[in-house]
């Protein structure tokens, strides 16, 4: 392992992205490397180190599924138990397709169903909430045809666990997991790290020129918490050292939390994944042309690199980005944790990473990110600018203001209120808000308080103001009081 090869590369990709603190892992063979980078919030000096806590976000996603296949290993769950049987209030649109999903298919995303991003922004709903409002997600593919990402699937295998073991998600990681593993700064949520010091802030760019989810470039600024907790889809805050750990267990064919046979089907294609150019992986995708499968196992994307099998799984909590991989075959892998919200930098790292650990080293990853990423905020800005050209200001309101006023309901995503505070509607939902600004007509646009986190929403009341609807979401909400 080339150490200096390492921090040459890391240090410049992190300096490029303006990346204000980072940690890495990497395991090869019997070699171990952690170090941290910068700094654990962009207003201070405190600096990152190898024990540093980051929250690693849908990187969780693959700790959840090693912990059903301990459970299937003690024969206290199958792969293929139908979820009611563990689970009877499970629910989804269809009672055919209830009645026939198994642990497997939720743990592949192959349900078929929406994403429906905005329930985790809520933050007053429980894992079982979420789960009975699975029953309102729209279908957008046919059952067990096409790879669906989505977060609620895993909330359910959280609750498959304490169904089985009697003990919540978090404190079963813990004593299942973490524990043996000595990875005593690892925590199950943010409600568990206030005991801790040395923890990363999170960080997004604030700079309005480009739309939120785009971006990738730009100055970050430090920004409140996020405060998730007990996800089983990624609610996960580790350290890089401790990461290295759970790199020993995924490079030793799963020991000695595993059966290899169980770590084997973890680790193997369940769903050939299409339409690469509209999935969390187009940066990837489009950069990579050799690469000549992409899979989903059981926690994990699957695919090939220079002819290698490799397992990894990218994962963004609110102010913060990471990515896990390994290549089963050489022994190897890697952990990426970065603190600021919209960045391609971890991706840039995972390859750079894996062409050192490879000794194949011909392009400059950092650059070609930064050129698709550019491509993306410059694309998606036009579009806006060519939104913002639509707004008609003088086109008014069909009534008063106050009559937008009320508690608006979908069965989907809850409940939402509208009030009046001086001259501006406010619309809130759980415990975030957003301040309208009239658009045309009866058409407002959201401007929510979660600053670089949010994209702004799109608005529509009819002119009875019985009805809103939040079209981002294509959420049509009835007015109830």
């Amino acid at each position: 392992m080339n150490i200096q090869q390492l921090n040459d590369t890391i240090s410049k990709t992190l300096f490029d992205w303006n990346i204000p603190g980072a940690a890495v892992a990497v395991v090869q063979a019997d070699e171990v490397f952690t170090q941290g980078y910068g700094v654990c919030n962009s207003d201070a000096s405190n600096k990152v180190d190898a024990d540093t806590i980051f929250a690693i976000g849908s990187t969780t996603k693959a700790f959840t599924s090693a912990l059903i296949g301990m459970l299937v290993d003690e024969g206290k769950l199958h792969w293929d138990d139908l979820i009611v049987k563990h689970l009877p209030d499970f629910e989804v649109y269809d009672s055919w397709v209830t009645q026939n999903i198994t642990v497997r298919d939720l743990l592949c995303h192959r349900l078929g169903l929406e994403r429906a991003q905005r329930l985790y922004y809520h933050q007053g709903y429980t894992q079982r909430d979420l789960m009975h409002r699975m029953k309102y997600l729209k279908p957008v593919a046919g059952f067990r045809t096409q790879f669906q990402y989505a977060n609620q699937q895993f909330g359910v295998a959280g609750l498959l666990i304490e169904s089985v073991t009697g003990h919540s998600w978090g404190n079963f990681i813990t004593s299942r997991l973490f524990q043996p593993l000595g990875m005593a700064r690892s925590v199950s949520g943010y409600d568990r790290i206030t005991d801790f010091a040395n923890v990363a802030s999170p960080h997004a760019v604030l700079d309005e020129t480009y739309p939120t989810g785009v971006r990738f470039i730009g100055q970050p600024a430090s920004i409140p918490w996020y405060k998730l907790s007990c996800e089983p889809a990624g609610s996960i805050h580790t350290s890089a050292n401790d990461l290295a750990r759970w790199l020993g267990v995924l490079t030793q064919n799963g020991k000695p939390l595993l059966q290899p046979a169980t770590f084997n089907e973890i680790t193997s294609p369940q769903i050939v994944m299409q339409d690469m150019l509209n999935s969390d992986l187009a940066p990837l995708y489009v950069l990579q042309p050799s690469t000549h499968f992409w899979a989903y196992g059981l926690g994990w994307w699957v695919m090939d690199y220079r002819g290698e099998k490799v397992l990894m799984h990218g994962g963004q909590m609110p102010g913060f980005n990471s990515v896990v991989a390994f290549f089963p075959e050489r022994k190897m892998g890697l952990a990426v944790v970065v603190n600021v919200h919209q960045t391609l930098a971890h991706a840039a790292l995972f390859y750079a990473i894996s062409d050192i650990l490879l000794d194949k080293q011909e392009r400059d990853w950092s650059s070609e990110f930064q050129m698709v990423a550019q491509g993306y905020m410059t694309e998606v800005k036009n579009q806006a600018d060519q939104f913002r050209l639509t707004r008609a200001p003088n086109l008014l309101p069909s009534n008063g203001l106050d009559s937008y006023t009320g508690t608006f309901s979908n069965d989907l995503f809850g409940e939402a209120a509208v009030t009046l505070e001086g001259a501006s509607l406010k619309l809130t939902y759980g415990n975030t808000f957003a301040t309208l600004e009239h658009f045309k007509a009866d058409t407002f646009i959201a401007h929510w308080n979660l600053k670089g986190l949010q994209d702004d929403s799109i608005i529509s009341f009819n002119a009875d103001t019985k009805t809103m609807t939040i079209v981002n979401d294509r959420a049509e909400y009835i007015k109830i009081s």
